[in-house]
């Protein structure tokens, strides 16, 4: 619509476009990536001065922000994650988070690359895919290097591949953001096929190198995709599974009602979404409350002091690995002796890490850890089972549940 406003200059075309990205944009903060290319192509398509390509621009922005201004009215947004990130809350995060998570997507459209398992690495392993993926994204640039510098609809289709992704680094790598870059991705590729010379019936012939990279391109995006299409298809019930895997084993007597489920260790997927599927498809009851005392991945010392009180300590620290931060905020400072107020419990750091994360923390809950009012759980071999709490004075070791 916005282009057919652009050839016949039309104001119902234009009022229909703002329409249609406005109700976009009330559906998910996904839409941004669409205003991408009408940005893309104000800037490199439209002709005369800047002033006449940059006007059209003016009332996209002003639905923009009317939209964020409702949606923080609304109670809508990001706080105290380090998953996802809010780029006017956070702008110097956000700018991090780009640096890193820019060249992890457009690495992931053009060449396949499974994205999707970046949450699950150590952040070491995260830094070092970053690297390798910043080395094959100034790659994909060095091949089209040629072809943009040429031709400006590859040029539109590339900056607005790029634009619609910036929003989207606000939220963790994952395959499910690649949408709107497809648009431009697509365009480009088939931009490349065309100048390299890839269809046989094509007569240009340029330097081989470029021919034959773009012909495995070619490869990778048609029968290689194809058959990925089917592979990722039959793999999304894992992700369900991974959301429901600690509501279906978790206990279901009706006095699961009035409990609080103590998830001696977890993560956040598993405890959140047991209360969240429960009250969903009320097939078993809800517990009252939720709560979770060190991680799933990690081994932790767990020390009974007295009749209300365990200790944790967690090897290498808690929070060491990127999924256990989906509920913590980048900006946060931990000290020794802080306490952290919740209905079942106090939680107060006892000892840091060198980094400044806890090492140590002593959960002082308001009952004796026998009162029927909590239900204790933990992982062990990959299966949710009853925790046995331990005497006054004795320590348990708990391994790593997966």
């Amino acid at each position: 619509m916005h282009l057919t406003w652009c050839r016949t200059h039309v104001p119902r075309h234009l009022i229909f476009a703002l329409v249609l990205f406005a109700l976009g944009l009330g559906c998910g903060e996904a839409t941004l990536g669409a205003a991408a290319y009408v940005v893309a192509w104000q800037l490199l398509r439209e002709e005369g001065p800047w002033l006449k390509r940059l006007l059209p621009l003016v009332p996209y922005t002003l639905i923009v922000v009317c939209w964020r201004l409702a949606y923080d009215l609304l109670g809508y947004g990001v706080r105290g994650s380090s998953l996802y990130l809010d780029p006017v809350q956070q702008p110097l995060g956000f700018l991090g988070a780009l640096a890193e998570r820019l060249p992890l997507l457009v690495t992931a459209r053009w060449l396949q690359a499974p994205v999707d398992v970046w949450l699950a690495l150590p952040r070491h392993m995260q830094i070092t895919a970053a690297i390798v993926v910043t080395a094959l994204a100034t790659s994909v640039c060095w091949l089209l290097w040629n072809l943009l510098r040429r031709d400006a609809q590859a040029r539109f289709w590339a900056l607005g591949m790029v634009f619609s992704l910036v929003p989207l680094c606000a939220a963790f790598p994952m395959d499910r953001l690649l949408l709107f870059a497809g648009l431009g991705a697509f365009g480009l590729m088939a931009a490349l096929f065309e100048s390299c010379g890839v269809w046989p019936w094509e007569k240009v012939r340029p330097s081989s190198w470029r021919r034959r990279v773009a012909q495995l391109l070619l490869i990778l995006h048609v029968p290689l995709a194809a058959s990925l299409l089917i592979i990722r298809t039959e793999a999304l019930p894992i992700f369900g599974t991974f959301f429901s895997a600690g509501e279906r084993p978790a206990p279901r007597e009706p006095e699961v009602a009035q409990q609080t489920f103590v998830f001696v260790n977890g993560n956040e997927f598993f405890v959140t979404y047991t209360h969240v599927i429960r009250t969903a498809t009320g097939n078993a009851p809800a517990p009252r409350r939720m709560a979770q005392l060190s991680s799933l991945f990690t081994l932790n010392q767990v020390r009974r002091t007295d009749a209300e009180t365990l200790v944790v300590t967690a090897e290498g620290g808690f929070f060491s690995r990127t999924l256990d931060r989906l509920l913590v905020s980048p900006e946060q400072h931990f000290t020794i002796g802080q306490r952290f107020e919740r209905p079942d419990f106090t939680a107060e750091i006892r000892a840091l890490t060198s980094d400044g994360r806890p090492l140590e923390i002593a959960y002082l809950f308001n009952v004796a850890l026998e009162n029927p009012r909590l239900r204790w759980l933990y992982w062990e071999n990959r299966r949710l089972i009853e925790f046995p709490i331990p005497a006054i004075g004795e320590t348990v070791t708990v391994a790593k549940g997966l």
